[in-house]
This record gives C-alpha cells, structure tokens and sequence, in this order.
C-alpha cells in the first residue's frame, strides 16, 4: 500500500530513537538502517520511540536474528562481542548467538542501538519513497533537513541519561556524529577517536565489518582505560 504518509505519521518515524533502553550504560550509534521499503516503514509506524528489538524486528516480520537457528547479523556481531568482552566474558561464536537474541537492543539489556537518521534505506544516497514520503523530494533534501533536527533530539538525550559509553561506527561519519558532542576535544587512539568527559566515553569507529573483526578488543581496550582514567579523575 502506496498512500502517502500523513505529517503526523512521518514525525512518528523521525522521532524513532533505537532498541533497548534509554538507562543503557552503552550506546551503539550508526548513520541508519539498511533495508527499508514501503512495508517496512508503514509497520514501523506501529513503534515506540525506543523499542525492545526482538518485538521491533517481529512486528517487521523478521525473526531470524532472535529465533530458530538466530542467524548472527554481521554488525551486531560487533556490538555483541564488546558488550560481552566490556563484561569478561567469552567472546566466542555461540555466546554471540545467545547475546544477541537476549539482550542486544532487548529492553532486558543494556544496550541503545540508535541511528543518526531515522528512516531506513538500502543505501544513503537513494531516496525510494517519492510516493510515500513526498515530503521530502530527494536523500539529500531529507539529509539536509532531518540531520539537523536528529543531532540536537540525540544530544538531548544523551544529556539527559548520561550513558556510559557511545560508541559511534562507520568513518565516513565521523563529522556528523561528533556533532552531538560539542564540549568534547577528540583525539586520535590508532585508527579510532576518542573523547571524555566526567560522564561519558566516546569512541569513533570504522564500520563493523569484517575488516574490524580483529580490532574488536582494541575498542574494548580503550574503553576500559578511559572508563579508569575517568574513576581515577
């Protein structure tokens, strides 16, 4: 079904902020999801601002990733892995597997997964919705708009519930996410960036693929050294 999003319908997907919780001590922050399509969007109309992900990705008609053989997404491997490393405990494949059908995202976790902008697309610069978002007549006029309005919704919340590490993936971004935290100074640590503040570690990464499957315990490295510069003032 190609009816045109109402005003109000599209502020409900704008206003979309991620899976898990808002109380997570680590938030986990992309460019956007991939994937979308007119079916997707119109179920996530049904969303909640934060969403648990196993009943998000349901209500999406996807249950591969927390159900039967739960298949292991390639980015959220990452993000499991530092969250089970972050805890001491084994990184391996099938602890994985069973981190992210419980806990990754899930409101039982303590994990955010949030994106910068809010509407998935198979890629950034492809604007498939004309006729379901004419709202926006183009990626880049809905970049230019949205963005804007995105970082300062974020920043606000990250403000507001201090979590304890946001780790912000993808290079090519680094500039757009590092917008959310303008009292912060950045510094290089290898190949990532890094700031803090009495509250907050932030850690700027390269995408999760496969070329970061051997840097994973560099990020976790880094983070537990500044979480105890931080304790050590």
């Amino acid at each position: 079904m190609n009816t045109v999003l109402t005003d109000t319908e599209l502020e409900h997907l704008l206003n979309f902020i991620g899976y898990g919780k808002l109380s997570a001590d680590v938030w986990f922050l992309g460019m956007e999801e991939g994937g979308g399509g007119a079916n997707n969007i119109r179920s996530r109309l049904r969303f909640r601002p934060v969403e648990d992900c196993a009943e998000a990705h349901k209500i999406l008609g996807i249950t591969k990733f927390h159900t039967g053989k739960k298949n292991i997404q390639p980015t959220w491997r990452g993000m499991c892995y530092i969250m089970l490393c972050l805890k001491g405990e084994s990184g391996d494949k099938e602890s994985i597997r069973n981190y992210q059908a419980d806990y990754l995202g899930r409101f039982q976790g303590n994990s955010l997964l949030c994106e910068l902008m809010p509407i998935p697309k198979p890629k950034m610069k492809v604007w498939d919705y004309k006729m379901l978002i004419p709202q926006f007549r183009s990626a880049e006029e809905y970049f230019q708009v949205v963005k804007p309005r995105r970082v300062n919704y974020l920043r606000e919340l990250i403000q507001k519930h201090h979590p304890k590490v946001v780790i912000g993936y993808g290079k090519q971004y680094w500039q757009a996410y590092s917008e959310l935290f303008p009292e912060l100074k950045f510094s290089e640590h290898g190949q990532f960036m890094l700031a803090r503040d009495t509250n907050t570690v932030v850690v700027f990464t390269h995408h999760f693929s496969r070329t970061m499957n051997s840097k994973f315990d560099d990020v976790v490295s880094i983070i537990k050294r500044a979480r105890e510069n931080q304790k050590a003032g």
